[in-house]
């Protein structure tokens, strides 16, 4: 007979059984019986399924949420070294963040990089909402959560003092914790999104391997060109040929050269049935492993979205001009990525391109936006133009390295 306990974190968890075995497994659940008064591992397992907080603590001590600031110094370097004399916003997002000291010194080393006029955002994710509660507080205390020392230019954001951390106002600003609820969720949390960096600390080691393999691909198709993938010491996982590894040792930082592959869209609820149909018999007579390449002077390639001129003559479309009045350029174009996103988490994917478009209009190098506007296509099935927007990320992105 399967173990009660071990099923129910396989199941809900994507916990590897592996992790769910052993004379230390049977002592931790020898310990949680005795404190929730239960007979026995069936009676364990029916009161962790019926409380959320119990289970998540639970999961807690086999995964253990372990974390410290700069913790493998040489991959926060080689962010560092990354992201200096960028000239954009950096998004980060670290999974997997436990009590969020690794968020935070990655806030630090992107502000580092670029000065104190950057501007960065970081969003940490975790399944244990305990933790998530102390990363939101940024109040740490004990040996083992301030262990670790801060690099010299991260100092002026970041100092472990012997009454705790202090962290800069803007550095602690720049830093967003949110709960998921499991392996599942952060991976829908991640689709269609990009993120210049992300971080994921030695947390494949816990899953399964379909949950593993499920969450790599995520993660792989939400960084483009030019980002980074910064995984742990403990993590085997095979990126491709489209992947550097970065060459300080022990730096366990993978830089991205090519886009990610198109992929087929999944079902939404925004497109109908007969259209589904329509979709699959195009992926039918396609082949999306290997899609066809654009020529930069293919007439078929997609041109810059151009929105329609208003009644006065302007071509700057209403919406445009009454959101970005008294709006610096930047801002207005981190706006609308927002709005875009928020769309697209709500699968109103046609709100998404026309806002993701209006980037593009507003800043015609936006790689990140041309990425999104793939991902939102390969949503709506139309493969073509996916891979057009990809083709002219790819473009893009490219100019922008050269450019630096």
């Amino acid at each position: 007979m399967s173990h009660p306990v071990r099923a129910l974190l396989t199941e809900n968890g994507g916990i590897d059984a592996a992790h769910c075995e052993g004379a230390a497994f049977e002592a931790l659940c020898a310990a949680e019986r005795r404190r929730v008064g239960a007979r026995d591992d069936v009676e364990l397992a029916r009161h962790l399924r019926d409380d959320e907080a119990a289970l998540h603590a639970f999961v807690a001590q086999v995964a253990v949420p372990e974390t410290w600031f700069f913790r493998y110094p040489m991959s926060f370097e080689a962010l560092h070294a990354h992201l200096s004399g960028r000239g954009r916003p950096v998004r980060i997002t670290s999974i997997g963040c436990a009590t969020g000291q690794e968020a935070y010194a990655a806030a630090a080393t992107a502000l580092a990089a670029l000065g104190p006029g950057g501007s960065v955002s970081v969003e940490a994710f975790d399944r244990n909402p305990v933790a998530i509660e102390v990363a939101r507080r940024a109040q740490w205390s004990g040996s083992l959560a301030l262990r670790g020392s801060v690099p010299s230019w991260a100092q002026p954001w970041i100092r472990i003092e012997p009454q705790g951390a202090w962290i800069h106002p803007n550095a602690k600003a720049a830093v967003s914790c949110a709960h998921v609820r499991s392996s599942a969720h952060m991976i829908e949390v991640l689709d269609g999104r990009s993120f210049d960096v992300v971080m994921c600390r030695n947390l494949l080691i816990y899953l399964d391997a379909p949950t593993r393999d499920a969450l790599v691909a995520a993660m792989v198709r939400a960084v483009p060109v030019g980002g980074l993938l910064m995984l742990g010491h403990a993590e085997r996982v095979e990126l491709g040929p489209s992947w550097r590894r970065d060459d300080r040792n022990e730096s366990f930082t993978w830089h991205r050269g090519e886009l990610p592959p198109l992929v087929a869209p999944q079902r939404s609820p925004m497109v109908s049935d007969r259209s589904n149909e329509r979709h699959a018999r195009v992926l039918e007579a396609t082949n999306p492993k290997a899609p066809r390449s654009m020529s930069e002077d293919d007439p078929r390639t997609m041109p810059l979205p151009r929105l329609q001129p208003t009644a006065h003559g302007n071509e700057e479309s209403p919406a445009i001009a009454a959101s970005s009045e008294g709006m610096p350029l930047p801002q207005h174009v981190d706006s609308l990525i927002a709005q875009a996103e928020s769309a697209m988490a709500a699968n109103e994917h046609e709100r998404a391109r026309s806002l993701l478009e209006q980037v593009v209009y507003l800043a015609p190098q936006h790689d990140l936006a041309m990425l999104a506007l793939a991902s939102v296509a390969e949503r709506l099935g139309r493969l073509g133009e996916a891979q057009r927007w990809r083709t002219r990320a790819q473009r893009a992105a490219t100019r922008g390295r050269s450019a630096t």
